[in-house]
């Protein structure tokens, strides 16, 4: 635990955000896609009724991330994060007690509502104790948390938590006591600095900001609107190809426990592209390139899924998550970046790139539902056509990296 008053080690920092990452995002985030055969057989759902259950969670968090990043803004953003973490125990809880499908897309949306209270805090604090030279890397640690919880809820959350706890419901109960105890731990050792500390590698100190100042400083800034629109088509993509390659792979008759397994390998490889690539960015000093090759490679192998048998699934899988969390990292790291926002706007600008994730990642689940009644292979083609299309705001945006920045 930290002194009061004093502000904690940065590497700590790290450490606590993993964690929270970890078991207060990842696994209530992740972990309907492998429990989703059992829901189906008890409420008799249909898949386009499966891509609405999954459109529902990112839904709430695009209508709510920007609010989530004012608060953080606004006020005390530790105590935002660990009080946000009990709101989630609950909103992902009372999915467990969904009676049918209407309830459960209900449940599904106030989870992801819940979740941007947390999700869009997270960089910023990151950016509060790091110099832009490490914020890559840093950011790759923490956001690699969302990946191991990933990684824990699909892997074994059909397989082995459920007959451990007797059904899918209590499954979801489980992560959300998880929530609770990691929530505890954030608030007991995350204690606020001194009043006006230093933001690391710069000169400007930290402070709480009017939700209308916020609002009215990034609204006016080009690149975090192009960045949105990017993410809009490719992070909605990846969220909506998670839910749904459980599912495919079921439907094409690979065994559940293996289809699982295959499932969690875009989030065990999502680790090295959490921390690589941004590191790599760090050591190059440009975010642009990155970010464009990551998109490239995400549209080409979500493409080559539709005409792939399900053998290249391992290999195509895992190369979608390194290339997409590489993707994702940078993403949320570049608003801290930009001229005119920074860490003092960050969460806020985070917000809003959560946003458009989550607007495509509600959007992109239905449509490639309906796509699958016809054919299965569709809503591959269809995501990887809106991969393409988005690099193109790539393109037009300003570098951000330390060495090219201008």
């Amino acid at each position: 635990m930290t002194v009061k008053g004093k502000a904690p080690n940065k590497w700590l920092v790290v450490l606590m955000a993993n964690l929270v990452f970890i078991g207060v995002v990842g696994m209530p985030f992740t972990a309907m896609p492998v429990l989703f055969s059992s829901v189906t057989r008890e409420l008799q759902l249909s898949l386009a009724y499966v891509g609405m259950i999954w459109g529902a969670l990112p839904l709430g968090m695009a209508l709510c991330s920007i609010l989530g990043g004012l608060l953080g803004d606004r006020f005390d953003l530790r105590k935002v994060i660990g009080f946000g973490s009990f709101v989630i125990a609950l909103a992902s809880g009372l999915r467990g007690v969904s009676g049918g499908p209407v309830t459960l897309i209900i449940f599904m949306f106030l989870s992801g509502a819940a979740l941007s209270i947390v999700i869009p805090n997270l960089p910023k604090i990151v950016g509060l104790f790091f110099p832009p030279r490490q914020r890559g890397l840093a950011f790759g640690m923490v956001n690699s948390g969302f990946n191991l919880g990933s990684i824990l809820a699909t892997a074994l959350g059909a397989t082995f938590i459920l007959p451990l706890v007797g059904s899918w419901r209590n499954v979801i109960f489980f992560y959300s006591a998880i929530c609770v105890v990691l929530g505890i731990i954030w608030l007991l050792v995350m204690k606020k600095g001194k009043s006006g500390q230093a933001i690391a590698g710069t000169s400007t100190t930290e402070r709480e900001v009017p939700f209308r100042e916020t609002l009215a400083t990034i609204v006016r800034v080009k690149e975090l609107w192009l960045l949105v629109i990017t993410n809009f088509g490719v992070v909605g993509s990846y969220i909506a190809l998670m839910g749904y390659i459980p599912v495919y792979l079921e439907n094409a008759g690979v065994m559940k426990i293996t289809g699982d397994t295959i499932s969690s390998t875009i989030f065990m490889a999502g680790i090295i592209g959490a921390i690589a690539l941004p590191t790599l960015s760090d050591r190059i000093g440009t975010r642009k390139l990155v970010l464009i090759t990551c998109a490239a490679v995400t549209g080409m192998s979500t493409y080559l899924l539709s005409i792939s048998g399900t053998m290249l699934f391992w290999l195509l899988i895992p190369l979608i998550g390194i290339a997409a969390m590489g993707f994702i990292t940078l993403s949320l790291t570049m608003p801290l970046e930009m001229r005119g926002v920074g860490p003092i706007y960050g969460a806020s600008a985070v917000g809003l790139v959560v946003a458009g994730q989550n607007v495509g990642g509600f959007l992109f689940p239905i449509i490639g539902g309906n796509l699958a009644e016809i054919n299965q292979v569709w809503p591959f083609i269809f995501w990887a056509i809106i991969i393409f299309a988005a690099v193109i705001g790539l393109f037009l945006m300003r570098e951000t990296g330390h060495k090219v920045k201008g």
